[in-house]
């Protein structure tokens, strides 16, 4: 049931990032951590080759990584098989921080908007960030948010959570993961539970873990925390639920539709051959067109940002589907009338004599 949940939410995606990919997820059930990542890597391409890359292109998210990809490419024969892959092999990693650096784009972007709408009264430079989950998506959020200036009290992974009020050293943290793994390896830390993530007092609160963890348990905590913004850069982070409870008390949420899109606005420009840096700024000009376009349509419309989103998501998905029946029904009409003058100009050799 996740896997077509994330699939939906990847529709939404590349609809809102006016993308030429229709969404699709695909997910393998085991413990990366405690199989034959190559084995499995190489029986899931074999399963979905026949539909790759026509009406199906893998990517690297939770729990995969570029050498997968390198693998999956392999297996298949063809580099247009994924994305995500090694430089090497003419990808762009996701190992750069795409993701991140889009969240990152839409956190700014989104805080400077609100405070001139006059909808949060928070300087940005001196707003307060916790990040729960601290893998590709998690940390290069926190890079980047950090290269702008702001302030990350916390993060978290799963194996623990670190909190300083007064902000953390943000690439000390990275290069110590580099070799402790987890954050409950860092030794000049005092480690605390996971959970603790959603109790610490921030401004902004940025799942970047797995899906559901905001859920109507921990939001209620943040907003006793003081959580004025949530940023959703994990997939389906929040619930239904979870959110009203969030928008009813004040708090924003910006979707991970509009939010995570760095990750496949990257893979769409490795797709085409483009590069790093094509990558890069076509991020930041694609989250920052949606990011202003939706806030100004809340703001005119009294609705919530998903709301908005998900329609501008479904409009562009109904014309797709429109123009493709279209051409569809163009190509049908043509080769009709090509078989049409076929058969008037060459008449049926059986009924022929020779000579």
């Amino acid at each position: 049931v996740e896997v077509f949940r994330l699939a939906r939410v990847m529709t939404w995606k590349c609809a809102l990032a006016g993308l030429p990919f229709g969404g699709a997820k695909g997910g393998i059930m085991g413990d990366p951590n405690k199989v034959d990542r190559v084995a499995w890597m190489k029986s899931f391409a074999k399963a979905i080759k026949p539909y790759v890359p026509l009406q199906y292109v893998a990517a690297t998210d939770m729990g995969t990584t570029e050498l997968d990809m390198a693998v999956f490419a392999h297996e298949v024969g063809d580099v247009r098989a994924c994305t995500g892959k090694p430089s090497e092999m003419g990808g762009i990693p996701h190992e750069l921080g795409t993701t991140g650096y889009g969240v990152a784009v839409a956190t700014d972007l989104t805080l400077k908007m609100l405070n001139k709408f006059g909808s949060i009264s928070l300087d940005p430079r001196e707003a307060t960030v916790a990040i729960q989950g601290f893998g590709n998506v998690g940390s290069f959020t926190a890079k980047f948010l950090d290269e702008l200036g702001y302030k990350i009290v916390a993060i978290s992974d799963i194996s623990g959570c670190i909190y300083n009020p007064e902000g953390l050293d943000i690439p000390l943290i990275m290069r110590e993961l580099q070799t402790a793994g987890s954050i409950e390896k860092l030794s000049r830390y005092e480690i605390y539970p996971k959970e603790k993530i959603f109790d610490v007092k921030s401004d902004v609160f940025i799942p970047a873990a797995s899906s559901d963890t905001i859920n109507s348990e921990t939001a209620p905590k943040l907003i006793k925390a003081g959580t004025k913004l949530v940023i959703e850069a994990a997939n389906i982070p929040t619930t239904a639920e979870a959110e009203k409870i969030l928008i009813q008390s004040g708090v924003w949420v910006i979707p991970d539709f509009i939010v995570n899109a760095g990750g496949v606005i990257g893979s769409y420009v490795e797709y085409k051959g483009g590069t790093e840096k094509e990558a890069f700024d076509l991020i930041n000009y694609k989250i920052s067109v949606n990011v202003k376009l939706v806030l100004t349509l809340v703001q005119q419309n009294s609705l919530t940002p998903r709301k908005i989103a998900q329609e501008i998501a479904k409009t562009r998905v109904k014309r797709a589907m429109l123009l493709r029946r279209g051409a569809i029904d163009v190509a049908r009409e043509y080769f009709a009338r090509q078989k049409s003058l076929y058969e008037f100009m060459v008449p049926d050799l059986r009924n022929t004599t020779h000579p």
